[in-house]
């Protein structure tokens, strides 16, 4: 319900009743990062990890917190671990191609994004491999990816306008896609609608990671500064 504050008073007093519940410790670090108080919780990751190094799910969340830190080495390490861990885990493979793109790593990047989408053909995972395929001077093969990404947010969205993370997604996916009039219309429209904080932080950040690639994009860059302006 994004009531972070009522959440972390439960887990804290979860935690007080039991120091050792792990689970407790890292949902609460997985608050925190919601939170963009990254600092709390890397400390809370690396409590819960402690208490079981076999804990896959707190290792990859640790390092989607390294990642938007932009501590990428420390990023594909947990990454790495937790893949070792579950070699099925898709979400922790998308990540890690994710990681590898803003690294400029575009074949390894492309290496983990078919193995995720091979897992689960989630459009967020096609759309990060349309950037790769972008980024390596294959429009051919992007266009397909951002034409599938694109319908299936907007099967998403069909069922669910209010699924403000997925109207977002979408809306990127028309920003790469070049369908631009799109693109503005629905960012626009989503903000009108009273969207919540976290998915606005949220789409700020895939704008930010978009612009990590395409730094001259200047309609991403003008969406970035028109989501910023709403959070003022």
């Amino acid at each position: 319900m994004e009531r972070y504050p009522e959440a972390l008073e439960d887990f804290d007093r979860a935690i007080e009743l039991d120091p050792k519940y792990d689970w407790a410790i890292a949902r609460r670090g997985e608050t925190y990062r919601l939170m963009e108080r990254y600092p709390e919780a890397l400390q809370d990751f690396d409590r819960a990890i402690e208490l079981d190094p076999k804990l896959d799910w707190a290792i990859a969340y640790r390092g989607q917190t390294y990642r938007l830190m932009e501590r990428y080495p420390e990023a594909l390490e947990d990454f790495d671990r937790a893949i070792e861990l579950d070699p099925k885990y898709d979400w922790a493979i998308a990540l890690r191609g994710q990681t590898y793109l803003m690294l400029k790593l575009y074949n390894e990047a492309l290496a983990d994004l078919n193995r995720a989408i091979d897992l689960d053909s989630d459009d967020w995972y096609i759309f990060n491999r349309a950037l790769t395929y972008l980024a390596l001077n294959q429009p051919d093969k992007a266009r397909s990816d951002l034409v599938l990404a694109i319908k299936l947010a907007k099967q998403h969205y069909e069922k669910n306008p209010q699924n403000w993370n997925n109207a977002f997604n979408l809306a990127l996916y028309y920003l790469a896609a070049q369908y631009t009039q799109p693109a503005e219309q629905l960012y626009r429209y989503v903000l009108s609608q009273g969207a919540s904080l976290e998915p606005i932080h949220a789409a700020i950040q895939d704008l930010n990671d978009f612009l990590a690639v395409f730094p001259n994009h200047l309609q991403a860059i003008s969406m970035r500064e028109l989501l910023q302006s709403s959070l003022t």
